[in-house]
């Protein structure tokens, strides 16, 4: 829904972008459609990433706390026991097997676990066993068979399979903490945080925070939530399992100014960048590079000269202008919010920060911007009309018509000095709410 309205938005700068331009506003009067071109163009930046670019991503490491099973499509994925492994430590699966040496204290079980392959000592612990025995229906029996989804840990160095309806966090905290790692020594690395995705389209949220102060990536498991990130179940993982954080060998800096949420659909891919003597992040690496720049715009134009050179159409450099002016305003929409773009590629690699005035989503943003490209086009309506039908100068006019946007900026603005504050606050409150190590009983 936020990028049909973004998408709205671009489109009538597009077409803004063709009333400034006599030749293609009287073409249209004489039924031509070529002069809606650039309203295209001005979706096209997002076209190029959402449809191709994203597909042509590469990670350095995905991430995938709770794989799916590939024989049965869902969470978790089956595993005997002479598969669990150091390197899946955390990672939520299944297994199965006959149970033996039941010890149920309360709020503790334990038993052995025997799969013919191997065994391993199982641990239950708060409200894990009763989630467990719910899911049972009865007292775990001696040699009965059970299947129990958790993740392995370890005891010294014995394993442990710790029941868990959710991957631990370090799974996720470790790893991110590597990739940064791992970019300050090869430059560069993106990484693909997985979703984790239960049966009948709910998911588990999870937050990655990334502290630059402290050298510190902290992950928190939360609730239950459905695609639109409704929260289906407000019940927190337990305190042993509910968040984890590690320490990063190099300094590193967070440059999207929120912590990353994961829910639905496919999950984020961040970057990591090695700049000076310290990790950039670059959030959502595919997205605002070579399809976000000015000088993209201008091959833009180029190729659509071209062609409609081609075919004889007589207007064809006000189309292709009109066109670069569609795509650049695509460009600078986007750079009010927080995320910004390489607006100059190929020359330059970096990532020039927004303004952070808004989020893509914002009504307030949206609204304006795209009140303010109709008022372009009713004041280049009526001034290129023989008679015009409203009786003011050109300047006059938009100036009238462009009061709302104007008073939607400056409420922008406003929020926008206030932003900062409220940013920083949110992250206080994660990172207090993440910190608890007192009361979570550590990692």
């Amino acid at each position: 829904m936020v990028r049909k309205m973004r998408g709205l938005v671009h489109y009538l700068s597009g077409l803004a972008a063709s009333t400034f331009f006599i030749e293609l506003m009287r073409d249209v009067q004489m039924g031509c459609l070529f002069p809606l071109l650039p309203a295209a163009a001005a979706y096209l930046p997002d076209f190029f990433d959402f449809k191709f670019w994203k597909f042509l991503e590469k990670w350095d490491y995905n991430i995938d706390p709770a794989p799916l099973d590939p024989e049965e499509n869902k969470v978790p994925i089956k595993r005997k026991i002479n598969e669990l492994s150091a390197e899946k430590r955390y990672q939520l699966c299944m297994i199965s097997g006959r149970a033996y040496k039941v010890k149920n204290g309360g709020d503790k079980l334990e038993f052995e676990l025997d799969d013919g392959t191997g065994k391993i000592k199982v641990k239950a612990l708060g409200d894990d066993v009763n989630i467990l025995l719910s899911a049972i229906g009865r007292e775990i029996r001696e040699g009965e068979e059970v299947s129990i989804a958790g993740y392995l840990d370890f005891e010294g160095e014995e394993k442990v399979f710790i029941v868990s309806d959710a991957p631990h966090p370090m799974f996720i905290a470790q790893r991110v903490a590597d990739a940064i790692d791992a970019a300050y020594e090869r430059e560069e690395v993106r990484v693909k945080l997985q979703t984790i995705r239960y049966t009948g389209d709910i998911y588990r949220r999870y937050i990655v925070d990334l502290d630059s102060d402290a050298q510190i990536v902290r992950v928190a498991i939360g609730p239950y939530v459905t695609v639109g990130g409704n929260v289906v179940n407000e019940k927190m993982p337990p305190k042993h399992r509910r968040m984890a954080e590690v320490k990063t060998r190099y300094p590193f800096e967070k440059k999207y100014p929120k912590p990353t949420v994961i829910e639905a659909f496919s999950g984020p891919s961040i970057g990591f960048k090695r700049v000076g003597d310290k990790v950039e992040e670059v959030f959502l690496p595919w997205h605002r590079e070579w399809s976000h720049s000015f000088v993209t715009g201008v091959f833009v134009a180029a190729l659509i000269y071209v062609i409609f050179k081609l075919i004889g159409y007589p207007h064809s450099l006000q189309l292709a202008f009109a066109s670069m002016i569609g795509f650049w305003l695509h460009i600078i929409e986007d750079q009010l919010g927080f995320m910004g773009g390489n607006l100059f590629y190929p020359f330059s690699s970096k990532r020039i920060p927004g303004l952070g005035i808004g989020e893509s989503g914002s009504a307030v943003l949206n609204f304006s911007t795209a009140w303010l490209m109709i008022s372009f086009m009713i004041a280049n309506f009526n001034a290129f009309s023989s008679r015009p039908p409203i009786p003011l100068a050109y300047y006059e006019l938009i100036m009238l018509l462009s009061i709302p946007s104007i008073l939607l900026y400056a409420y922008a603005l406003w929020m926008w000095s206030t932003s900062k504050k409220r940013i920083i606050r949110e992250e206080k409150e994660v990172e207090e709410a993440l910190k608890e190590e007192e009361e979570l009983g550590g990692t």
